[in-house]
Protein backbone atom coordinates (compact mmCIF):
# COMPACT_ATOMS: atom_id res chain seq x y z
CA UNK A 1 0.00 0.00 0.00
CA UNK A 2 1.73 3.57 -1.10
CA UNK A 3 0.14 5.95 1.33
CA UNK A 4 -2.43 7.15 3.23
CA UNK A 5 -1.97 6.26 7.13
CA UNK A 6 -5.87 5.29 7.42
CA UNK A 7 -5.81 3.61 4.44
CA UNK A 8 -2.63 1.65 5.37
CA UNK A 9 -3.70 0.44 8.56
CA UNK A 10 -7.22 -0.84 6.47
CA UNK A 11 -4.81 -2.80 3.81
CA UNK A 12 -3.04 -4.08 7.32
CA UNK A 13 -6.39 -5.53 8.31
CA UNK A 14 -7.07 -7.51 5.19
CA UNK A 15 -3.92 -9.13 4.34
CA UNK A 16 -5.87 -12.05 4.45
CA UNK A 17 -6.64 -13.57 1.23
CA UNK A 18 -8.40 -16.22 0.33
CA UNK A 19 -7.70 -18.58 -2.23
CA UNK A 20 -10.90 -20.22 -3.74
CA UNK A 21 -9.44 -21.98 -6.90
CA UNK A 22 -8.86 -20.07 -9.36
CA UNK A 23 -7.97 -15.94 -9.24
CA UNK A 24 -7.27 -14.80 -5.96
CA UNK A 25 -10.42 -13.30 -4.15
CA UNK A 26 -9.87 -10.82 -0.95
CA UNK A 27 -11.69 -10.22 1.42
CA UNK A 28 -12.94 -6.44 1.05
CA UNK A 29 -10.92 -3.60 2.11
CA UNK A 30 -10.68 0.18 0.52
CA UNK A 31 -7.85 0.86 -1.45
CA UNK A 32 -6.60 -2.56 -1.63
CA UNK A 33 -4.87 -2.41 -4.97
CA UNK A 34 -1.08 -2.10 -5.15
CA UNK A 35 -1.21 1.13 -7.12
CA UNK A 36 -3.96 3.21 -5.39
CA UNK A 37 -3.67 5.87 -2.88
CA UNK A 38 -7.84 6.24 -2.78
CA UNK A 39 -10.61 5.19 -4.76
CA UNK A 40 -13.83 7.27 -4.34
CA UNK A 41 -16.02 4.91 -6.90
CA UNK A 42 -13.98 2.12 -5.47
CA UNK A 43 -14.28 2.36 -1.80
CA UNK A 44 -18.32 3.20 -2.34
CA UNK A 45 -17.51 7.22 -0.84
CA UNK A 46 -20.26 8.84 -3.92
CA UNK A 47 -23.14 9.83 -2.33
CA UNK A 48 -25.95 9.26 -4.53
CA UNK A 49 -29.00 11.47 -2.94
CA UNK A 50 -26.24 14.58 -2.48
CA UNK A 51 -28.10 15.36 0.85
CA UNK A 52 -25.57 13.91 3.92
CA UNK A 53 -22.40 15.49 3.12
CA UNK A 54 -22.10 19.63 4.33
CA UNK A 55 -21.17 21.96 1.99
CA UNK A 56 -19.86 25.53 3.61
CA UNK A 57 -19.45 28.39 1.68
CA UNK A 58 -19.72 26.32 -1.67
CA UNK A 59 -17.16 23.90 -0.46
CA UNK A 60 -17.39 20.23 0.43
CA UNK A 61 -14.59 18.52 2.50
CA UNK A 62 -14.04 14.69 1.80
CA UNK A 63 -11.78 13.85 4.93
CA UNK A 64 -10.03 10.43 3.94
CA UNK A 65 -8.49 10.31 7.60
CA UNK A 66 -11.90 9.66 8.66
CA UNK A 67 -14.06 6.09 8.84
CA UNK A 68 -16.59 8.39 7.84
CA UNK A 69 -16.92 10.46 4.95
CA UNK A 70 -19.01 10.63 1.57
CA UNK A 71 -18.11 12.54 -1.77
CA UNK A 72 -20.99 14.58 -3.67
CA UNK A 73 -21.45 13.26 -7.22
CA UNK A 74 -20.22 16.13 -9.10
CA UNK A 75 -19.83 19.76 -9.22
CA UNK A 76 -22.02 22.55 -9.81
CA UNK A 77 -25.86 22.31 -8.71
CA UNK A 78 -26.66 18.22 -8.01
CA UNK A 79 -29.69 18.17 -5.31
CA UNK A 80 -32.77 20.46 -5.25
CA UNK A 81 -33.21 22.40 -2.16
CA UNK A 82 -28.98 22.34 -1.67
CA UNK A 83 -26.64 24.99 -2.85
CA UNK A 84 -24.41 24.24 -5.43
CA UNK A 85 -20.98 22.74 -4.77
CA UNK A 86 -18.11 24.88 -6.04
CA UNK A 87 -15.31 23.17 -4.80
CA UNK A 88 -14.43 19.45 -3.40
CA UNK A 89 -11.63 19.46 -0.77
CA UNK A 90 -10.29 16.41 -0.64
CA UNK A 91 -8.33 15.42 2.69
CA UNK A 92 -5.65 12.96 3.09
CA UNK A 93 -1.99 11.65 4.68
CA UNK A 94 0.67 9.83 3.33
CA UNK A 95 4.13 8.48 4.92
CA UNK A 96 6.32 9.28 2.06
CA UNK A 97 6.24 11.91 -0.36
CA UNK A 98 6.26 11.46 -4.48
CA UNK A 99 4.67 11.80 -8.10
CA UNK A 100 1.57 10.41 -8.41
CA UNK A 101 -1.67 10.98 -11.07
CA UNK A 102 -5.26 11.97 -10.39
CA UNK A 103 -7.96 10.18 -12.38
CA UNK A 104 -11.32 11.32 -12.86
CA UNK A 105 -13.52 10.28 -15.19
CA UNK A 106 -16.88 12.50 -15.54
CA UNK A 107 -19.61 13.55 -17.88
CA UNK A 108 -20.75 17.36 -18.88
CA UNK A 109 -24.73 16.74 -18.30
CA UNK A 110 -26.95 17.17 -20.73
CA UNK A 111 -26.16 21.65 -20.93
CA UNK A 112 -24.00 24.00 -20.22
CA UNK A 113 -20.02 24.99 -21.46
CA UNK A 114 -18.43 22.57 -18.56
CA UNK A 115 -15.32 22.90 -16.87
CA UNK A 116 -13.07 22.53 -14.00
CA UNK A 117 -9.38 22.78 -12.32
CA UNK A 118 -7.24 20.42 -9.91
CA UNK A 119 -4.95 21.43 -7.50
CA UNK A 120 -2.44 19.92 -5.15
CA UNK A 121 -1.47 21.28 -1.74
CA UNK A 122 -2.09 25.05 -3.34
CA UNK A 123 -0.13 23.99 -6.34
CA UNK A 124 -1.89 24.23 -9.93
CA UNK A 125 -2.10 20.88 -11.39
CA UNK A 126 -4.02 21.43 -14.46
CA UNK A 127 -8.07 22.33 -15.79
CA UNK A 128 -10.17 19.74 -17.45
CA UNK A 129 -11.00 20.17 -20.97
CA UNK A 130 -14.08 22.67 -21.46
CA UNK A 131 -17.00 20.51 -22.32
CA UNK A 132 -20.15 21.32 -23.96
CA UNK A 133 -22.70 19.66 -22.45
CA UNK A 134 -25.29 19.88 -25.20
CA UNK A 135 -22.89 19.30 -27.97
CA UNK A 136 -21.98 16.02 -25.83
CA UNK A 137 -24.75 15.36 -23.43
CA UNK A 138 -23.50 12.90 -20.92
CA UNK A 139 -20.46 11.67 -22.85
CA UNK A 140 -17.86 9.97 -20.92
CA UNK A 141 -14.31 11.92 -19.97
CA UNK A 142 -11.40 10.49 -18.77
CA UNK A 143 -8.62 12.75 -17.94
CA UNK A 144 -5.30 12.50 -15.67
CA UNK A 145 -3.51 15.20 -13.53
CA UNK A 146 -0.13 14.73 -12.41
CA UNK A 147 0.42 16.28 -9.03
CA UNK A 148 3.40 16.60 -6.30
CA UNK A 149 2.40 14.48 -2.95
CA UNK A 150 3.60 15.74 0.20
CA UNK A 151 4.78 13.57 3.20
CA UNK A 152 2.20 13.45 6.11
CA UNK A 153 -0.81 15.57 4.76
CA UNK A 154 -2.12 16.55 1.84
CA UNK A 155 -4.85 18.38 0.32
CA UNK A 156 -6.31 17.89 -2.87
CA UNK A 157 -8.78 20.51 -5.07
CA UNK A 158 -11.43 20.13 -7.58
CA UNK A 159 -12.93 23.45 -8.58
CA UNK A 160 -15.95 24.05 -10.97
CA UNK A 161 -14.82 26.62 -13.26
CA UNK A 162 -17.63 27.34 -15.76
CA UNK A 163 -21.28 25.31 -16.77
CA UNK A 164 -24.10 24.44 -14.34
CA UNK A 165 -22.82 20.97 -13.68
CA UNK A 166 -20.97 18.04 -14.30
CA UNK A 167 -21.26 14.25 -12.85
CA UNK A 168 -18.75 12.11 -11.92
CA UNK A 169 -17.80 8.44 -12.81
CA UNK A 170 -14.84 8.38 -10.84
CA UNK A 171 -11.90 9.74 -8.54
CA UNK A 172 -8.92 8.12 -7.73
CA UNK A 173 -5.38 9.03 -7.01
CA UNK A 174 -2.68 6.63 -8.23
CA UNK A 175 1.11 6.01 -8.70
CA UNK A 176 0.24 4.52 -11.90
CA UNK A 177 -0.48 7.07 -14.83
CA UNK A 178 -1.80 4.12 -17.76
CA UNK A 179 -5.67 4.31 -16.79
CA UNK A 180 -5.90 0.36 -18.20
CA UNK A 181 -4.08 -0.63 -14.74
CA UNK A 182 -6.81 1.11 -13.14
CA UNK A 183 -9.33 -0.92 -10.65
CA UNK A 184 -13.09 -0.63 -11.85
CA UNK A 185 -15.15 2.08 -10.41
CA UNK A 186 -18.36 1.05 -8.30
CA UNK A 187 -21.79 2.80 -9.72
CA UNK A 188 -22.14 6.33 -8.38
CA UNK A 189 -25.78 5.55 -8.00
CA UNK A 190 -25.05 2.32 -5.90
CA UNK A 191 -27.77 2.01 -3.22
CA UNK A 192 -25.99 0.24 -0.66
CA UNK A 193 -22.75 1.16 -1.44
CA UNK A 194 -20.85 0.56 2.15
CA UNK A 195 -21.19 -2.66 4.22
CA UNK A 196 -22.31 -0.59 6.71
CA UNK A 197 -25.45 0.37 4.50
CA UNK A 198 -25.96 -3.47 3.53
CA UNK A 199 -26.31 -4.19 7.59
CA UNK A 200 -28.76 -1.76 7.86
CA UNK A 201 -30.46 -2.67 5.01
CA UNK A 202 -30.90 -6.63 6.11
CA UNK A 203 -30.68 -5.46 9.93
CA UNK A 204 -27.85 -7.69 10.58
CA UNK A 205 -24.04 -8.41 10.66
CA UNK A 206 -23.06 -9.27 6.76
CA UNK A 207 -19.69 -9.49 5.26
CA UNK A 208 -18.32 -7.66 2.00
CA UNK A 209 -16.15 -10.34 -0.04
CA UNK A 210 -14.29 -8.63 -2.84
CA UNK A 211 -12.58 -9.80 -6.47
CA UNK A 212 -10.98 -7.29 -9.05
CA UNK A 213 -14.32 -7.31 -10.94
CA UNK A 214 -16.94 -8.74 -8.48
CA UNK A 215 -17.87 -7.94 -5.07
CA UNK A 216 -20.43 -9.40 -3.26
CA UNK A 217 -22.73 -8.42 0.48
CA UNK A 218 -24.20 -11.55 2.19
CA UNK A 219 -25.09 -12.01 5.54
CA UNK A 220 -22.67 -12.57 7.85
CA UNK A 221 -23.50 -16.13 8.85
CA UNK A 222 -23.84 -17.15 4.99
CA UNK A 223 -20.00 -15.97 4.64
CA UNK A 224 -19.11 -19.81 3.53
CA UNK A 225 -21.24 -19.91 0.83
CA UNK A 226 -21.23 -16.30 -0.46
CA UNK A 227 -17.12 -17.35 -1.05
CA UNK A 228 -18.09 -20.26 -2.95
CA UNK A 229 -20.53 -18.29 -4.82
CA UNK A 230 -17.80 -15.54 -5.85
CA UNK A 231 -14.91 -18.58 -6.50
CA UNK A 232 -17.38 -19.00 -9.43
CA UNK A 233 -18.40 -15.71 -10.45
CA UNK A 234 -14.48 -14.65 -10.48
CA UNK A 235 -14.56 -16.91 -13.00
CA UNK A 236 -17.73 -16.65 -14.67
CA UNK A 237 -16.62 -12.89 -15.54
CA UNK A 238 -13.57 -13.84 -16.89
CA UNK A 239 -15.40 -16.35 -19.23
CA UNK A 240 -17.71 -13.36 -20.25
CA UNK A 241 -14.56 -10.98 -20.73
CA UNK A 242 -13.30 -13.45 -23.16
CA UNK A 243 -16.19 -13.71 -25.44
CA UNK A 244 -17.40 -10.11 -25.41
CA UNK A 245 -14.44 -8.66 -25.02
CA UNK A 246 -15.01 -5.01 -23.19
CA UNK A 247 -15.47 -5.15 -19.21
CA UNK A 248 -19.10 -4.27 -17.62
CA UNK A 249 -19.41 -0.50 -17.26
CA UNK A 250 -19.04 -1.07 -13.61
CA UNK A 251 -17.77 -3.40 -11.29
CA UNK A 252 -20.27 -6.02 -10.75
CA UNK A 253 -22.23 -5.87 -7.26
CA UNK A 254 -24.35 -8.66 -6.16
CA UNK A 255 -26.69 -8.23 -3.18
CA UNK A 256 -28.58 -10.84 -0.89
CA UNK A 257 -31.97 -9.64 0.85
CA UNK A 258 -34.11 -11.17 3.48
CA UNK A 259 -37.18 -12.91 1.54
CA UNK A 260 -39.72 -10.38 0.99
CA UNK A 261 -37.55 -7.32 0.76
CA UNK A 262 -38.17 -5.25 -2.37
CA UNK A 263 -34.34 -5.17 -3.13
CA UNK A 264 -34.52 -8.90 -3.63
CA UNK A 265 -36.31 -8.92 -6.45
CA UNK A 266 -33.86 -11.17 -8.90
CA UNK A 267 -32.64 -9.10 -11.49
CA UNK A 268 -29.96 -6.49 -12.73
CA UNK A 269 -29.83 -3.18 -12.95
CA UNK A 270 -26.56 -1.05 -13.49
CA UNK A 271 -24.07 -3.94 -13.02
CA UNK A 272 -25.90 -4.54 -9.58
CA UNK A 273 -27.72 -8.02 -8.67
CA UNK A 274 -30.45 -7.70 -6.73
CA UNK A 275 -31.45 -11.07 -5.17
CA UNK A 276 -32.46 -13.18 -2.20
CA UNK A 277 -30.84 -15.04 0.43
CA UNK A 278 -32.56 -18.34 -0.78
CA UNK A 279 -29.38 -17.99 -3.23
CA UNK A 280 -27.17 -18.84 -0.25
CA UNK A 281 -29.40 -21.60 1.72
CA UNK A 282 -27.22 -24.68 -0.36
CA UNK A 283 -29.38 -27.15 2.23
CA UNK A 284 -32.21 -26.84 -0.33
CA UNK A 285 -29.99 -26.81 -3.11
CA UNK A 286 -30.50 -29.70 -5.54
CA UNK A 287 -27.70 -29.01 -7.52
CA UNK A 288 -25.31 -28.27 -4.78
CA UNK A 289 -26.45 -31.39 -3.12
CA UNK A 290 -25.94 -33.65 -5.50
CA UNK A 291 -23.11 -32.45 -7.35
CA UNK A 292 -21.52 -29.78 -5.46
CA UNK A 293 -21.90 -26.91 -7.48
CA UNK A 294 -24.57 -24.39 -6.40
CA UNK A 295 -27.53 -23.09 -9.09
CA UNK A 296 -25.37 -19.97 -10.82
CA UNK A 297 -27.40 -19.79 -13.77
CA UNK A 298 -29.18 -16.38 -12.84
CA UNK A 299 -26.66 -14.90 -11.59
CA UNK A 300 -24.04 -15.25 -14.79
CA UNK A 301 -26.87 -14.74 -16.92
CA UNK A 302 -27.50 -11.24 -15.27
CA UNK A 303 -23.37 -10.57 -15.27
CA UNK A 304 -23.88 -11.24 -18.89
CA UNK A 305 -26.86 -9.13 -19.32
CA UNK A 306 -24.52 -6.49 -17.81
CA UNK A 307 -21.79 -7.21 -20.59
CA UNK A 308 -23.89 -6.73 -23.46
CA UNK A 309 -24.72 -3.58 -22.45
CA UNK A 310 -21.19 -2.27 -22.03
CA UNK A 311 -20.92 -3.49 -25.53
CA UNK A 312 -24.11 -1.58 -27.04
CA UNK A 313 -25.34 -4.79 -29.10
CA UNK A 314 -29.37 -4.50 -29.20
CA UNK A 315 -31.20 -8.13 -30.25
CA UNK A 316 -34.33 -9.76 -28.56
CA UNK A 317 -34.49 -8.04 -25.46
CA UNK A 318 -32.34 -9.93 -22.99
CA UNK A 319 -32.02 -13.64 -25.85
CA UNK A 320 -27.78 -12.47 -26.39
CA UNK A 321 -27.40 -12.28 -23.02
CA UNK A 322 -29.21 -15.58 -22.09
CA UNK A 323 -27.34 -17.09 -24.70
CA UNK A 324 -24.26 -15.70 -23.73
CA UNK A 325 -24.68 -16.53 -20.34
CA UNK A 326 -25.76 -20.14 -20.74
CA UNK A 327 -22.67 -21.09 -22.46
CA UNK A 328 -20.32 -19.49 -19.78
CA UNK A 329 -23.01 -21.65 -17.14
CA UNK A 330 -21.94 -24.86 -18.84
CA UNK A 331 -18.24 -23.66 -18.62
CA UNK A 332 -18.19 -23.15 -14.82
CA UNK A 333 -20.68 -24.61 -12.90
CA UNK A 334 -21.68 -27.71 -15.46
CA UNK A 335 -23.93 -30.61 -13.78
CA UNK A 336 -27.07 -32.29 -14.82
CA UNK A 337 -29.46 -30.65 -13.46
CA UNK A 338 -28.26 -27.37 -14.98
CA UNK A 339 -28.30 -29.24 -18.60
CA UNK A 340 -32.10 -30.42 -18.25
CA UNK A 341 -33.11 -27.09 -17.78
CA UNK A 342 -31.67 -25.53 -20.54
CA UNK A 343 -32.37 -28.34 -22.86
CA UNK A 344 -36.18 -27.85 -21.69
CA UNK A 345 -36.33 -24.00 -22.05
CA UNK A 346 -34.69 -24.85 -25.95
CA UNK A 347 -37.51 -27.28 -26.65
CA UNK A 348 -39.95 -24.55 -25.31
CA UNK A 349 -38.80 -21.96 -27.24
CA UNK A 350 -38.72 -24.15 -30.52
CA UNK A 351 -42.29 -25.13 -30.03
CA UNK A 352 -43.11 -21.26 -29.01
CA UNK A 353 -41.14 -20.95 -32.87
CA UNK A 354 -42.83 -23.99 -34.73
CA UNK A 355 -46.53 -21.93 -33.88
CA UNK A 356 -44.97 -18.54 -34.79
CA UNK A 357 -44.22 -19.87 -37.96
CA UNK A 358 -47.74 -21.76 -38.13
CA UNK A 359 -49.48 -18.99 -37.38
CA UNK A 360 -48.58 -17.24 -40.15
CA UNK A 361 -45.43 -15.42 -38.56
CA UNK A 362 -47.80 -14.13 -35.60
CA UNK A 363 -47.02 -15.03 -32.41
CA UNK A 364 -48.91 -17.39 -30.30
CA UNK A 365 -51.86 -15.14 -28.67
CA UNK A 366 -51.96 -17.46 -25.72
CA UNK A 367 -48.27 -16.77 -24.72
CA UNK A 368 -47.48 -13.97 -22.45
CA UNK A 369 -46.25 -10.92 -24.91
CA UNK A 370 -43.68 -10.61 -22.53
CA UNK A 371 -41.96 -14.30 -23.55
CA UNK A 372 -41.91 -13.19 -27.11
CA UNK A 373 -38.26 -13.50 -27.59
CA UNK A 374 -38.41 -17.12 -27.13
CA UNK A 375 -38.29 -16.49 -31.12
CA UNK A 376 -34.95 -14.64 -31.21
CA UNK A 377 -33.63 -16.71 -28.80
CA UNK A 378 -34.03 -19.81 -31.47
CA UNK A 379 -32.74 -17.95 -34.07
CA UNK A 380 -30.03 -16.89 -32.24
CA UNK A 381 -29.49 -20.99 -31.22
CA UNK A 382 -29.86 -21.93 -35.36
CA UNK A 383 -27.26 -19.39 -36.10
CA UNK A 384 -24.63 -20.69 -33.63
CA UNK A 385 -25.20 -24.36 -34.75
CA UNK A 386 -24.70 -23.21 -38.28
CA UNK A 387 -21.53 -21.60 -37.70
CA UNK A 388 -19.80 -23.32 -34.77
CA UNK A 389 -17.13 -22.49 -32.87
CA UNK A 390 -16.44 -19.22 -31.71
CA UNK A 391 -19.83 -17.69 -33.17
CA UNK A 392 -20.09 -15.55 -30.16
CA UNK A 393 -16.28 -14.25 -29.95
CA UNK A 394 -16.85 -13.56 -33.76
CA UNK A 395 -20.04 -11.76 -33.26
CA UNK A 396 -18.83 -9.63 -30.60
CA UNK A 397 -15.50 -8.83 -32.64
CA UNK A 398 -17.46 -7.31 -35.12
CA UNK A 399 -19.31 -5.54 -32.57
CA UNK A 400 -16.41 -3.66 -31.28
CA UNK A 401 -15.54 -2.52 -34.86
CA UNK A 402 -19.06 -0.75 -34.85
CA UNK A 403 -18.09 1.02 -31.16
CA UNK A 404 -18.20 4.38 -32.70
CA UNK A 405 -21.54 4.13 -34.49
CA UNK A 406 -23.06 1.93 -31.49
CA UNK A 407 -21.88 4.97 -29.03
CA UNK A 408 -23.15 7.88 -30.60
CA UNK A 409 -26.73 5.89 -31.42
CA UNK A 410 -26.34 5.09 -27.57
CA UNK A 411 -26.33 8.74 -26.78
CA UNK A 412 -29.49 9.16 -27.69
CA UNK A 413 -30.64 7.60 -24.68
CA UNK A 414 -33.43 4.87 -23.92
CA UNK A 415 -35.89 6.19 -27.10
CA UNK A 416 -37.10 3.74 -29.83
CA UNK A 417 -34.78 5.90 -32.27
CA UNK A 418 -31.60 5.02 -30.51
CA UNK A 419 -32.61 1.17 -29.68
CA UNK A 420 -33.37 0.90 -33.31
CA UNK A 421 -30.04 2.20 -34.30
CA UNK A 422 -27.81 -0.05 -32.02
CA UNK A 423 -30.42 -2.70 -33.81
CA UNK A 424 -29.78 -2.39 -37.41
CA UNK A 425 -25.88 -2.10 -36.20
CA UNK A 426 -25.97 -5.25 -34.35
CA UNK A 427 -28.19 -7.25 -37.02
CA UNK A 428 -24.94 -5.82 -39.77
CA UNK A 429 -22.70 -7.54 -37.32
CA UNK A 430 -24.59 -11.32 -37.47
CA UNK A 431 -24.87 -10.67 -41.02
CA UNK A 432 -21.29 -10.11 -41.77
CA UNK A 433 -20.40 -13.78 -40.22
CA UNK A 434 -20.01 -16.38 -43.28
CA UNK A 435 -22.83 -18.66 -43.68
CA UNK A 436 -25.44 -17.25 -41.29
CA UNK A 437 -27.07 -15.07 -44.21
CA UNK A 438 -28.48 -13.22 -40.87
CA UNK A 439 -30.45 -10.66 -42.82
CA UNK A 440 -32.07 -13.32 -45.00
CA UNK A 441 -33.04 -15.35 -42.30
CA UNK A 442 -34.94 -11.98 -40.76
CA UNK A 443 -36.81 -11.27 -43.94
CA UNK A 444 -38.23 -15.14 -44.26
CA UNK A 445 -39.29 -15.35 -40.78
CA UNK A 446 -41.04 -11.76 -41.22
CA UNK A 447 -38.64 -10.12 -38.56
CA UNK A 448 -37.94 -6.68 -39.05
CA UNK A 449 -34.46 -5.24 -39.79
CA UNK A 450 -34.93 -1.92 -38.56
CA UNK A 451 -37.23 -1.97 -36.04
CA UNK A 452 -36.32 -3.43 -32.26
CA UNK A 453 -39.10 -5.43 -30.36
CA UNK A 454 -39.22 -3.53 -27.56
CA UNK A 455 -39.79 -0.63 -29.94
CA UNK A 456 -43.03 -2.66 -31.37
CA UNK A 457 -44.14 -1.86 -28.28
CA UNK A 458 -44.51 -5.53 -27.67
CA UNK A 459 -45.52 -5.25 -23.95
CA UNK A 460 -48.73 -3.61 -24.92
CA UNK A 461 -52.29 -5.52 -25.13
CA UNK A 462 -52.38 -3.63 -28.40
CA UNK A 463 -49.66 -5.56 -29.75
CA UNK A 464 -50.73 -7.26 -33.49
CA UNK A 465 -48.29 -10.23 -32.64
CA UNK A 466 -46.09 -9.33 -35.35
CA UNK A 467 -42.55 -8.84 -35.45
CA UNK A 468 -42.43 -5.95 -38.19
CA UNK A 469 -44.85 -3.35 -39.62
Amino acid sequence: MPFGTNSFRRAVVIVLAIVLGGPTVLAYAESSEPNVAWHIGGQGLFDPTNNAYAINAGTVTVDLTRNETCCPTGLGHLASGRTSVNEIEFLFDTPRAGNYWLHVSWNPGGSGKEQFEVSCNELDAGKSKPVNGEERPYQRIDERFGVKINQGSNSMKLRHLSGDGLNFRDILLSSSKDPFSLPPSLSPNLKYPTLKAYEMAIKEAGTMLDSTYVRIFAPKRKESEAKTILRYLVRAYDQLYQIVGVHTDYKIVVYHFPQGHPDGWGGTSNCTIWYSQKNLDFQSDAEWKQYGVPHLCGYIEEMAHNFVSASNAQFGWEMIGWSVGTKVTAKVADNPIQRQRVQETRNEQLRTFNRYVQLGYRFPQDIQPNLCDRIHAHILFLCEEKYGLGFWRDFFGEIRKEQPRLLAASKLGDSDEARNKRYQITIDCFDRLKGIEFKNMLKSLDISLTIDVKSLQSESPSWNRKFIR
